[in-house]
């Protein structure tokens, strides 16, 4: 068994030649086509690869920086959007073996990326569980609108459509909501999965000029925390078609959890998949009662082989269980929530304070289409700031609002606005951007609020 890199677009010709590696008994590392070379390169030398099938398009750049690794072209095979063909699902074949199947570098909103080793069994099992709540079947059709090289779009949409038959839309990503409505349209498309952010703007798009979404049966929402303005919006605008969140993390094959028809009475990230178990622990090792926040560990036979370098970084609270590193808690519906991660939970003055709480009271009570509270630190003091979007500065009677709603070690000392919040190629924010942003305001000649 080798670990072989691939490098390329989204494309008919990317699943061929990932299907070619775990037909020839490899481990593919999938690496972002959006990663700079050097990096890309520090990749592969880390998790020991020795042999890349890259997208033609991308060839030169890393045949000039590279001698170690011996680099093969594949051609995409598709420009525009297109269904994935008969001899792509003929040429898959189901393998449930404890073997290295992937290395998925992890969106890294904070610090370097990991390389996560999942294997056939986790990625293959996982899958299976998607299917036990997706329920597709053949007639049935999926456009990826997400990077392959993600693992909830490789296990929860491709591996989905790979394993049940079900026809699958593959094409360009970084495209305009009304491109990707043009061909749910033409394809008939009954499926989508996306993140937070495409949700919003994919609402948006569609609130300005209805489009034929006809065929949409279910549209799946993950990668990160979706915001309560924009889950509103979002049924609101699509009425007639069901949103569920889902919730997972690459270690664990990803999915932990997802809403059903029975389990999405609030924005939760609904119930364990099949084969899943979570618990809720404080810092002392005690499971929480319901509706008190903790940090989510759960048992899964999709947990990941490893890092190619490195080690989890979070000790856990009761043997035998995964610390997710997430922060959340059970509802009286027995749904479950994620409101942040153990890293972001900032301490003032001996003060606990939730961002995600913070993010949620700001726009559900102003004008604030999304917003960042983080810890900062200006003139030597700790502070909690907020970068936010929005077409007008939060002004007094905002501010107003917010003192009746929060705790006033709550309030961020500073507001700052902006365009939009900075994000990785995943769609995660940067925080190390947003301090920056927010600290370089806050100095003489700041735009401080």
């Amino acid at each position: 068994m080798c670990r072989v890199a691939i490098i390329g677009e989204n494309s008919i010709g990317y699943i061929d030649t990932l299907i070619k590696i775990w037909n020839n008994g490899d481990c593919a590392v999938l690496i972002d086509w959006r990663i700079p070379a050097d990096t890309a390169l520090a990749m592969m030398e880390e998790a020991g690869v020795k042999k890349c099938y890259i997208e033609k398009a991308y060839y030169e750049a890393f045949s000039i920086a590279s001698t170690s690794v011996s680099f093969f072209t594949f051609e995409r095979l598709n420009e525009a959007p297109a269904l994935l063909p008969d001899n792509i699902y003929s040429s898959f074949h189901k393998k449930n073996t404890r073997e290295e199947a992937v290395i998925i570098y992890s969106s890294g909103t904070t610090g370097k990326s990991k390389g996560i080793i999942l294997s056939h069994f986790a990625i293959n099992t996982n899958a299976e569980a998607i299917i036990d709540y997706m329920k597709p079947d053949p007639s049935d059709c999926i456009y990826i609108c997400k990077t392959i090289s993600h693992s909830s779009t490789l296990v929860g949409e491709l591996l989905v459509a790979l394993k049940t038959g079900m026809k699958l839309v593959i094409g360009p990503i970084i495209v305009p909501p009304r491109y990707v409505f043009k061909y749910i349209a033409l394809f008939g498309v009954t499926l989508i999965c996306v993140n937070p952010t495409l949700l919003s703007m994919f609402a948006d798009a569609y609130d300005e000029a209805k489009y034929d979404l006809s065929s949409v049966r279910t549209i799946y929402v993950s990668g990160s925390i979706l915001n309560d303005k924009t889950y509103e919006k979002a049924h609101d605008v699509f009425s007639n078609i069901p949103i569920y969140n889902v919730y997972g993390l690459s270690e664990l094959g990803p999915r932990v959890s997802a809403q059903r028809p029975e389990c999405c009475k609030t924005n939760s990230v609904g119930k364990p998949v099949k084969g899943v178990a979570i618990k809720i622990f404080d810092e002392q090792g005690k499971e929480t009662p319901r509706g008190v926040y903790g940090v989510l560990h759960v048992q899964s036979p999709c947990q990941f082989e490893g890092y190619a370098v490195g080690t989890w970084k979070y000790a856990s609270l009761c043997e035998n269980w995964f610390n997710t590193g997430d922060i959340g808690f059970i509802d009286e519906f027995d749904e479950l929530h994620i409101v942040g991660r153990i890293d972001d939970v900032i301490i003032i003055d001996s003060h606990k304070i939730y961002p995600g709480d913070v993010e949620t009271i700001i726009t559900d009570n102003t004008s604030v289409k999304e917003c960042i509270v983080v810890k900062v630190d200006i003139s030597g003091r700790e502070r909690i700031g907020c970068l936010y979007v929005d077409e007008k500065d939060i002004g007094p009677k905002d501010k107003q609002i917010l003192r009746s709603k929060l705790m006033s070690y709550e309030i961020p000392y500073i507001f700052v606005r902006c365009a939009s919040l900075p994000r990785n190629r995943n769609g995660k924010i940067i925080i190390s951007e947003v301090i920056d942003h927010i600290v370089n305001d806050s100095k003489p000649g700041g735009k401080t609020q």
